[in-house]
């Protein structure tokens, strides 16, 4: 709640889409067959697709990654991400304060 709103940069359940991100679609899409496998919002062409026909897409790449590559134990999809999600908020040095210790 109100304590994680006042960081400079709190956890957030999905990542936040920067401009280096941003393709030319407005929904994610998995590419099998590339590696590990991973989502993108990149032209389908750019992945040898003719059209996202019969491809279940998703709203944000963090949804892809957890409906499509949920098993990957590497987290290959989420590290392919500009801004992957993190378990605990990460501190920069934009953070207001002095402290190294929160309380």
């Amino acid at each position: 709640g109100f304590c994680f709103s006042q960081m400079a940069n709190p956890p957030t359940q999905a990542p936040t889409v920067t401009a280096t991100e941003a393709g030319t679609m407005t929904v994610f899409y998995p590419v099998y067959g590339e590696g590990e496998g991973f989502c993108t919002n990149d032209p389908p062409a750019d992945h040898g697709l003719s059209s996202l026909d019969g491809i279940v897409t998703s709203a944000t790449n963090a949804e892809c990654c957890t409906k499509h590559f949920s098993w990957q134990k590497s987290g290959f999809c989420f590290s392919q991400m500009a801004n992957p999600p993190t378990q605990a908020p990460t501190v920069t040095a934009t953070e207001a304060g002095t402290l190294t210790v929160f309380y």
